[in-house]
Formats: structure tokens, C-alpha cells, sequence
């Protein structure tokens, strides 16, 4: 099925073809090749030295003696070009063999295609892990963790795949959760809901609805995160802010921990039996919380640190807020990023889902008049969002529908869209008249009226405008570049510093698309921007930015994080925020639960300073369908092949690493891209239904089944009818 016209891919030499044929059937080896001249023996030499590197175990501070590179340091004594169970090595083979008798091998992935798709999230990092788990129940999750243990092997657990630090991938082992989690159970006419971590937030809200009730946090990305994801990260959103994140939302969470045992938070019996097998771990954090109390310099910072959003390093406001060290445990694992343990089950409280709803689009003058007016609509707490628009911002949207009037606005101006919910009409109409008065009586200078609208159309209009930034970015973004999203927070009344800052700062640093928006009510402000790794002064730019960034955050009492994770985006970054002290304590909690480091190794804390500028993503120019993804994975639910084989985005991710490979020149690169091909005809092409679902969830609109059909077309032969049917249809 691949068209080789696409990627043209040849291994010269009669080493190659033997080279070859031996990866498809296992029986060739190269003691059995017979150079067919001096020159095919000098190939055969160099590639003897050369096709073969030492393995890259996850970046780790300190790097756990694996069982694997110990094996390695012995035992190399095979320097073919071997992919799939047959590149395993010490206690990665062990791994894989030992877990036959857990996990079907239809759900065991080793092979170089299978590995990167699954290995894809929408960060900016890449890293291929060498075995791929897609894990089905509890069950078999414990099991895996205890034979992970055993084997010295790193675990990294997988939603959704749509969180942006780095925090979802590995080179080591991915346990992706399969489309099998989907416990739940809907208590108290809605008040309670207990669900498994495979439910999508947005199906979870449809499934409370009739009660007039919803789950707290409100990410962007709520059609497509997973409630395992949510709470890892301890996502929020536009209108959730502090109060009705994760971790003030929930309720109880079951925990499989790194020796495979488990805590259910809701059953006394359970907490009763790890009280006593897992002594240490409640002691310790005891005794953490104690001398965290007893230190009034470091109590007051976690409480002022908490007070704004705040996601970078552990939550340790859990040892401030909480006397019983259920609780505290229960909400340390919250926004722990696969660190301390796996979440099997969540209990969340959930909120009342407001009808009753308007919405404002009011233009400033100034950065510093629509940041003082935030600050005074936070004061009469009269608002449920406030989010605000740069002046780059107000540019991207201005031609959209119910929005030209921002054509005229001036250079500087700056804008806030402001939503009021009621309980009923009455209270939606006190909310509104509060804002309204709050913001005249201030005398700050508008460009436009201070009014609201619950006109559907017009307020979709401009909720539809602010979700539409990072999109309509990243839909125009020069061919090879990616689309950064950074996440800070500062106190509202630092809001305006900051944002002259990241403007003084798109500047200083020539990010002349460079925009900044946001959850203004929270001093949260999204940085997007496009970035190229392909050369040495863009990689040197862009770490000067990052470390730019985070000292101006930090001086701004901010945080690097204020809702997408901490990751490995700015692990190296942590100490810099929160200071040695509380530091410090993040790594004693992470040795409490994962004293062996077998937990997401790397990510929340790493004492490697250039982590963050490590194994950046690729995204080669490869098919001109597909070139604007962002690969966010948004597009991944509405796939109905992807649970059979693979999704548009990870279509897309191995379209890219076939182009990316097609551009190499050594040996083991085309051995890779052949043995890709060999898999890319029936899991990226035969099984797309190519129905355009993908499209229509898609930020950018790209319909990765248009790909498959001219990829299709292209195998045929030309002037023939299958050919030309295709052609037409395209």
C-alpha cells in the first residue's frame, strides 16, 4: 500500500536487501553475508560500528540502575539492526516475557510504528518508548506495576495524551489505558459522580446534566481529555479558578501504588490495612505536615503560593490544608503527574450547572486598564469568567462573525469577554448590573460599550473567538514550525507587569506572532507562539526565552504552571519558584511513594538543568493535508478506527517519522523506514474509514482520512481507473 513516490527508500548494496529480508522473517543473520565486492565489505564493516547506539533510558536526575543497562554493559554481542521484541534487552525482554501470561500480544506494542503513534502526545517533546501496554482493567494494571518493579523497569501511565509539558511521555515502558475504563456511578441526585479514568470530562458533564450538575474543572481541551489526565494534572480552566479544580473537588480516589498495592480512600477497611503495610508512608507524611506547620516562613508561602493557580511540583498545600493523613495523601496525588502512584477511580463533588448566562466583550484602551478593571470585577466578586485578549489577539479574530468592530481599535488596546451565571434570571441580572456599575464607576476608559448580551448566537460568538486563538495560530504557522503554549500566573494585581513583560519579552527574543490571552480573573495568561528546533540558534533561542520567562514569573510572585503540569517543561525550573526548603520536601514525598523511582522517572522533579531542552518533537514536513496539526489529539474520540488501530493523530505522527526518516542516510534509518512501511499499509491506511469524523473535532480542521485517500490514489497506477476515481474524488 505505501507509495513509494511519497518516500522513496532503497538500501544499497547486496547487504541491504539481505539486511532486509532478514528483519521480515528472522532468519538471515550477518555472519551469513557474503560481501559482494571490497566495497560491500567496507559497508558491512562500517555499519558494524556505526548502526548500532547505546540505548537512551528516560532522562532521570539521578538514573535508577536498570537491569537493562547492567545486561547491556556485558552483553553486547549482537550488532544487527533488530526492532520489535527482538530489540529488547535485559529487563525489557525479561518485562515483555513475563507479562504473556497478562496482556493479550494484540496489546503488546514493541514494533517502531506502534511505539512512536502510542509514544505521541501534544507536547513538544518526543521520546519512543520501547514497549507499549494497552491495559485494560485494575487488574491488570497491578500486575504490570509489580512486574515493572521487578524487572527495574520505568512505568509511564497514559490518558488521553493531551497534556502539553512532557508529562505522558517515556523511552522506557507506556501503559496506556484502554477504551475499557468506563466505570461510573452517579450518587445524591448528582451531587456525587465515582467514575473510572477512560471517561472523556465532556461525556461526564452530558451524563450529570439532567441534574443540573457538573464537574468542576473546565479545561479547553474538555472533548478530549480523560478524567485520569484531569486529575493528574490537576486541571481547571476558563471558569473553574482555584475553587473548583480537582483538588477542591474531590471527593475520594482509589491509588494503586508502585508495589501494586491499593488504597481506596472511600472504604475504611482499605485505609486500615495501608496503615499498617505501608506504615512508613503515613509516618512520613506526618511528620512532613508537622514540620511544614511548625514553620511559619514556609506555611506562609505554601498558602500565598495556592492562592493563585499553581501547578508546578507536588500539590504540598495537602500538608497544609489537612490534619488527617488520608486527606493528605488523598490530594498529594492530585496534580502528581504519574509520580506517586495510578488513580484507578476519582469520586468527584460536582457544581451546579448554571442556564441562566451573559456575556461581555469590552474593549480598553490599555493593557493596564483591562488588567485594573479584572482586578476590580474580582474584588465584587460578581463574575464567573474574565479572560482577556492582547492586542495580537484581538487581530486574529477580528473578522470573525459579531466581531469586526474590532477592526478600528487602536494599537494598544486590550480587551476582557466577561461571563455572568445565575441561579435564576434575577440573580444573572444583579450579577450583570454589579459588573456593569463596577467597571463605570471606576472611570476606566472603554473603546466600546459597557454592556452584555445572552443572545446565544452573539455570545457563542465570542466564546467561540477566544477558543479559537491558539487554532487559528497554529493553522498559519511557517511549514516544520510547532505552536508553543506556555502557562503562567501571577497575582491579578501584577497582571498588567506581566503583560508588558511577555511583550518586552516577544521582543527582546524577535517572536514577532508572539500573543498572550488568557483567564485574566486568575492572572492566568496563555503564551502562544510558533518555534523551530532545527537549528542551533533556534534551539539557543528559545531556552533564553524559557529562562527569561521564568525568572520574570517568579519575580512577579507567579507560577511557571498554572494548569497544564509541570512535566518536564519546568522540572528544571521548580527550585528556581518554590526555593530549596520547599523543594526539598517535594523530593522527600517523592521518595516516600516511589522509593525506587519507577514512577514517571524525570517528570515534576529533575535535577537536570537543560531536561526541558531535551528530546524536542520533529515535525517534518510531510503531506500537505496534514502539516498544520498541532498533534493536540482533540481529533482521536470521534475516530472509529482508532481503538481498531490507529488515530488520525498517530496517522499523522507516522507520516512524519516516515518523511523525517526518508531525509537520513544511514542504514539503520532505512532499516526503520522499512520496517514502518510494512506496518503503515494496514494500520494507517487500510483501516481509516476516512469519513472526515476527525475534522470536524479537529482545532484546524484537518480531515486526515483527505490524506489516506490521495496516499490510497497514489499507490495506484496512474491512468488507472481506481487511480482516476480517486483523483476526481480528491
Amino acid at each position: 500500500w505505501f507509495p513509494t513516490r511519497m518516500f522513496p527508500r532503497t538500501i544499497g548494496g547486496r547487504y541491504g536487501v539481505l539486511l532486509v529480508r532478514k528483519l521480515h522473517n528472522g532468519t538471515a543473520s550477518r555472519a551469513h553475508i557474503a560481501p559482494d565486492s571490497a566495497r560491500d565489505k567496507e559497508t558491512i564493516e562500517f555499519t558494524k560500528v556505526q548502526t548500532r547506539k547505546d540505548p537512551e533510558f528516560i532522562i532521570n536526575d539521578v538514573p535508577p540502575v536498570h537491569s537493562g543497562s547492567a545486561w547491556l554493559k556485558t552483553k553486547r554481542v549482537d550488532e544487527k539492526v533488530v526492532f520489535g521484541d527482538e530489540s529488547l534487552e535485559g529487563g525489557y525482554k525479561q518485562f515483555r516475557d513475563d507479562i504473556r501470561s497478562i496482556v493479550p500480544d494484540g496489546r503488546i506494542f514493541t514494533d517502531p510504528l506502534r511505539t512512536l503513534a502510542y509514544g505521541t502526545d501534544a507536547s513538544l517533546y518526543r521520546l519512543v518508548p520501547k514497549i507499549v501496554v494497552k491495559v485494560h482493567d485494575e487488574a491488570e494494571m497491578i500486575k504490570l506495576i509489580r512486574v515493572a518493579r521487578k524487572n527495574k523497569t520505568p512505568i509511564t501511565f497514559r490518558a488521553g495524551g493531551t497534556s502539553l509539558s512532557g508529562q505522558a511521555v517515556t523511552d522506557s515502558i507506556l501503559l496506556k489505558l484502554g477504551h475499557t475504563w468506563r466505570y461510573r456511578k452517579i450518587e445524591d441526585e448528582g451531587k456525587v459522580v465515582t467514575v473510572e479514568p477512560g471517561w472523556i470530562m465532556g461525556q461526564v458533564n452530558r451524563m450529570l446534566a439532567p441534574y443540573g450538575r457538573k464537574l468542576g474543572p473546565d479545561p479547553a481541551s474538555i472533548e478530549s481529555c480523560w478524567v485520569g489526565g484531569v486529575v493528574a494534572n490537576n486541571s481547571s480552566g476558563m471558569c473553574c479558578g482555584v475553587a473548583q479544580n480537582t483538588y477542591n473537588t474531590i471527593k475520594d480516589l482509589r491509588i494503586v501504588f508502585y508495589d501494586g498495592t491499593i488504597l481506596d480512600t472511600a472504604d475504611a477497611a482499605s485505609w486500615q490495612s495501608f496503615q499498617k503495610t505501608h506504615k512508613h508512608i503515613v509516618d512520613g507524611i506526618v511528620g512532613i505536615s508537622q514540620r511544614i506547620k511548625a514553620d511559619k516562613e514556609l506555611t506562609a508561602l505554601i498558602k500565598k503560593k495556592f492562592s493563585i493557580k499553581c501547578v508546578t511540583g507536588y500539590s504540598i498545600n495537602a500538608l497544609v490544608d489537612f490534619e488527617d493523613p488520608l486527606e493528605i495523601i488523598k490530594h498529594l496525588m492530585v496534580g502528581s503527574e504519574g509520580t506517586l502512584g495510578f488513580v484507578s477511580r476519582a469520586t468527584y463533588s460536582t457544581v451546579i450547572d448554571y442556564k441562566d448566562k451573559a456575556s461581555a466583550f469590552i474593549v480598553f484602551a490599555t493593557v493596564d486598564d483591562a488588567a485594573n478593571a479584572t482586578t476590580l470585577l474580582r474584588v465584587a466578586k460578581c463574575t464567573d469568567a474574565v479572560e482577556l485578549f492582547d492586542r495580537r489577539s484581538l487581530r486574529s479574530c477580528e473578522n470573525m462573525q459579531h466581531l469586526t468592530f474590532l477592526r478600528n481599535v487602536t494599537d494598544n488596546a486590550t480587551a476582557i469577554l466577561i461571563e455572568c451565571r445565575g441561579e435564576n434570571r434575577a440573580m444573572l441580572e444583579a450579577r450583570m448590573k454589579k459588573c456593569i456599575d463596577t467597571i463605570t464607576n471606576s472611570k476606566l476608559p472603554t473603546l466600546t460599550p459597557v454592556s452584555f448580551t445572552d443572545d446565544a448566537a452573539v455570545a457563542g460568538a465570542y466564546w467561540d473567538a477566544r477558543k479559537a486563538l491558539f487554532p487559528l495560530v497554529a493553522a498559519v504557522r511557517p511549514e516544520g514550525s510547532c505552536v508553543l503554549l506556555e502557562d503562567v500566573a501571577v497575582p491579578v494585581h501584577n497582571l498588567a507587569k506581566l503583560c508588558r513583560g511577555i511583550e518586552d519579552m516577544y521582543q527582546k527574543f524577535g517572536y514577532a506572532d508572539g500573543s498572550a490571552f488568557g483567564h485574566a480573573l486568575e492572572g492566568n495568561l496563555h503564551l502562544l507562539f510558533t518555534q523551530t528546533f532545527s537549528t542551533p540558534a533556534e534551539l539557543k533561542r528559545y531556552e533564553l526565552m524559557m529562562d527569561h520567562l521564568c525568572k520574570m514569573v517568579v519575580a512577579l510572585e507567579g507560577s511557571l504552571k498554572a494548569e497544564h503540569g509541570t512535566g518536564r517543561n519546568v522540572a528544571p525550573f521548580v527550585e528556581l519558584e518554590w526555593g530549596p526548603k520547599a523543594t526539598g520536601i517535594m523530593w522527600e514525598i517523592k521518595g516516600l511513594f516511589d522509593p525506587e523511582d519507577q514512577l514517571n522517572p524525570g517528570v515534576v522533579l529533575n535535577r537536570d538543568s537543560k531536561v526541558h531542552m531535551q528530546n524536542l518533537k520533529p515535525l517534518p514536513v510531510a503531506h500537505e493535508v496534514v502539516d498544520t496539526c498541532m498533534e493536540c489529539g482533540f481529533c482521536e474520540s470521534a475516530c472509529p478506527s482508532g481503538n481498531v488501530t490507529l488515530t488520525p493523530r498517530q496517522r499523522i505522527a507516522a507520516t512524519r517519522e516516515l518523511a523525517r526518516l526518508d531525509k537520513c542516510s544511514s542504514p539503520e534509518a532505512a532499516a526503520k523506514a522499512d520496517e514502518i512501511k510494512g506496518l503503515y499499509g494496514y494500520q494507517a491506511l487500510d483501516t481509516c474509514a476516512a469519513d472526515g469524523m476527525c475534522a470536524e473535532k479537529c482545532p484546524v480542521s484537518i480531515n486526515t482520512g483527505q490524506m489516506v485517500k490521495d496516499l490510497r490514489a497514489r499507490s495506484l497506477p496512474p491512468g488507472s481507473a481506481g487511480f482516476r476515481a480517486a483523483d476526481a474524488a480528491l
